[in-house]
């Protein structure tokens, strides 16, 4: 089986040679891109000319900057995979995506994982989008570099790395949250993001070490996920890079 990732930056990234995405060939609709063309004779990766209709029924968009990539479907890893790896920096940083099931928000927190040099991102199996062609156009090749964890039991998986002194870190507005700011971020530690319409579940959040908030005006309740996860994500970035 095959899925696509599209647009010339998604493609140009997923070309690289520590991609984690497998690239099977690229189509194309005009005779341009000729910076890609070499990289792709380079790599031995075949290319093929295809309409703009077909490309358009394929992907079942527009945005797609007449270009794509076939690859082998996405390969999700195992949490051990990345137990093995030295973390990115002194602490592992991983991303927790609680029944996210907006493709964009998904997409776009993939993006800030990746730009914040956290170690991997953990998702459901179940009541969670999963990796598809919006997601990876929204992550702008971000599903190149930062490696997706599938899990079963979010709960279960919480436990295991609290077990592997991780502290975890709800994002949420209630009465026990401090301010993202105070904290010093010395310590494994994973990211809670829920859902849009829910936020992060109650189970989970009784398992967190520190429930955060963004300080913010009240003339809004709330930023949405993908914005909230951007501006905790780079401050855990900025406080231990």
């Amino acid at each position: 089986m095959f899925s696509y990732i599209y647009g010339y930056h998604p493609v140009l990234m997923s070309l690289e040679k520590d991609s984690l995405v497998k690239a099977k060939k690229v189509l194309l609709v005009a005779k341009k891109h000729s910076e890609l063309l070499v990289k792709l004779k380079k790599l031995n990766i075949p290319f093929e000319y295809i309409s703009l209709e077909k490309m358009n029924n394929l992907l079942k968009t527009t945005k797609h900057q007449n270009i794509c990539l076939q690859v082998a479907d996405y390969r999700y890893f195992e949490l051990d995979e990345i137990f093995n790896r030295a973390p990115k920096h002194k602490f592992y940083r991983f991303l927790v995506c609680d029944k996210i099931t907006d493709p964009h928000n998904f997409g776009s927190m993939l993006r800030i994982a990746a730009g914040n040099d956290f170690d991997c991102v953990v998702i459901l199996s179940r009541n969670q989008v999963q990796v598809n062609s919006t997601v990876a156009k929204a992550a702008a090749g971000a599903l190149s570099v930062v490696p997706i964890c599938q899990v079963s039991n979010l709960s279960n998986t919480i436990n295991f790395l609290q077990q592997k002194h991780f502290w975890m870190l709800a994002a949420d507005k209630n009465d026990q949250a401090v301010n993202y700011q105070d904290l010093k971020y010395d310590h494994h530690l994973a990211l809670i993001i829920g859902s849009e319409g829910e936020g992060v579940s109650n189970n989970i959040l009784k398992k967190a070490d520190y429930v955060v908030a963004i300080p913010m005006s009240e003339k809004i309740e709330s930023f949405n996920a993908s914005v909230a996860c951007g501006i905790i994500a780079n401050n855990i970035y900025l406080k231990t890079k």
